[in-house]
């Protein structure tokens, strides 16, 4: 009867620590000094539904001990940033010391409060979101086998989950990633299969194969994802990148409408700025002004804000910033000079490679649209102009093309300029075109082309 009594005694007190709140806002994340982070700065990065679109990151300064303002009392996850994206999970108060392997994340070791949590979400099937992943599978294998087992496979997870934490929210949030993770293990079973008849099939077979097989797969696993994907509130789907990257993957792979179809209209609005921000082309583009004009949430629609007062000036449509250079033979050239001719301007440099290799793109190009509307004009960025003009002294250029050179940096401060080669289109007006344009290569040529001959004749 005592024995019994204490357990029950004991029980309690461990259930009422459990839950008992802390009256602390602030959490410790203790690294141990590793030879690694001697030569490169250690970062964490809150995740948030935001994390898409803007990192909110956590420097510590000099130490690597990270002083945390928890704002939910039931919990925050943090990564660590560069360092194969380790998962951490704070609570106000929490003190987290972690013993990073950087031979193998897996290994890390922590200790102080919430070690368990914590090794529980840095496992190998965790970080990798392939944890669902049924073992020992050799493919083909028939589609509703597979997706049995990854079943199976989530639910003995969830379960096991629940035996981890006494912590509803952390419990919760790891099935809510699981069930994410059974969208991205299905989602696999289409890719691994493309993969293996792509390498036994030609071009037009595959082809004519991945077509009939996307659709009868899609058919049968998008019923799944929707199914999952309204279980749960967009808001607390998007708290985590994994589960983020699982919806990516549908919408980018298998159907572009899927977020609109769920109901997700925040992941609509951050994915369709996200590509954006990706493509310097379209970033610098009408795009980002025609977005802005359609997001309702008030995040999404200040990080759009902030990237047009950052790219104002070299947004399409834009005045162009003028400024000076010189020639071969020491004339000065202005930008304004050719006012209402269209100009394709190569910025490059005589140390840059990739640039050289481009070059005679850029000068064929000149050639054949030579007596056509369009000016062509080099501008090098090299500090002295010496070794400029002896390299073109030693290289063909098209007569076409009007070398000019800079050894100031206000021309590469005005239009951004942190790499080259980068290529810019004027038009007729005076006003950006294209901040980034299409190079000229083989994979963008014909669109360059296309862009060169309308501005020629407007």
């Amino acid at each position: 009867m005592i024995r019994i009594g204490l357990k029950k005694i004991l029980g309690g007190f461990v259930g009422i620590l459990c839950v008992l709140p802390s009256f602390s806002q602030n959490a410790k994340v203790i690294i141990k000094p590793h030879p690694v982070f001697q030569r490169y700065p250690v970062e964490l990065i809150k995740e948030t539904k935001y994390d898409m679109i803007e990192f909110n990151r956590v420097i510590p300064g000099d130490s690597l001990i990270f002083s945390l303002e928890i704002t939910d009392p039931e919990g925050e996850y943090y990564k660590l940033y560069d360092w194969g994206a380790l998962n951490v999970f704070v609570k106000p108060g929490s003190v987290i010391v972690i013993d990073y392997n950087d031979r193998d994340r897996t290994k890390t070791r922590f200790s102080g409060d919430l070690a368990k949590e914590n090794a529980w979400l840095n496992q190998s099937w965790f970080l990798e979101f392939q944890m669902l992943y049924p073992g020992k599978i050799t493919f083909p294998i028939v589609y509703k086998d597979y997706r049995k087992r990854v079943f199976v496979n989530a639910d003995s997870l969830k379960r096991v989950v629940k035996g981890i934490s006494c912590s509803e929210k952390f419990v919760s949030d790891c099935q809510r990633r699981i069930d994410f993770m059974v969208i991205g293990t299905l989602q696999n079973y289409y890719r691994i299969s493309a993969q293996n008849m792509q390498r036994e099939s030609t071009p037009a077979d595959f082809e004519s194969w991945n077509r009939n097989f996307k659709l009868a797969f899609s058919k049968k696993f998008l019923k799944d994802a929707y199914r999952i994907c309204k279980r749960h509130k967009e808001q607390d789907v998007l708290q985590y990148r994994q589960t983020s990257q699982a919806l990516m993957g549908i919408v980018y792979e298998i159907d572009p409408e899927f977020a609109k179809r769920t109901g997700y209209s925040l992941f609509e609005e951050e994915y369709t700025l996200m590509q954006v921000l990706n493509d310097v082309t379209r970033l610098y583009s009408p795009e980002l002004l025609e977005i802005q004009g359609k997001v309702k949430d008030s995040v999404v629609l200040r990080v759009i804000n902030g990237q047009i007062k950052e790219k104002r000036n070299l947004l399409t449509g834009a005045e162009v910033t003028d400024c000076e250079f010189k020639d071969m033979d020491g004339n000065v050239h202005k930008l304004s000079d050719y006012k209402g001719i269209p100009m394709y301007i190569d910025v490059w440099a005589t140390w840059c490679n990739p640039c050289k290799a481009l070059s005679p793109n850029f000068h064929e190009l000149a050639d054949e649209y030579t007596g056509k509307n369009i000016k062509f004009i080099a501008i090098s960025l090299d500090k002295k102009i010496t070794p400029w003009l002896n390299y073109l002294k030693q290289h063909d250029h098209s007569e076409n093309v009007l070398e000019l050179h800079t050894g100031k940096r206000d021309f590469a401060n005005s239009y951004q300029i942190n790499g080259i080669p980068r290529f810019i289109l004027i038009d007729r007006d005076f006003k950006i075109r294209m901040a980034f344009a299409y190079k000229p290569i083989e994979s963008s040529m014909k669109e360059l082309k296309i862009l060169l001959d309308q501005l020629s004749r407007e």
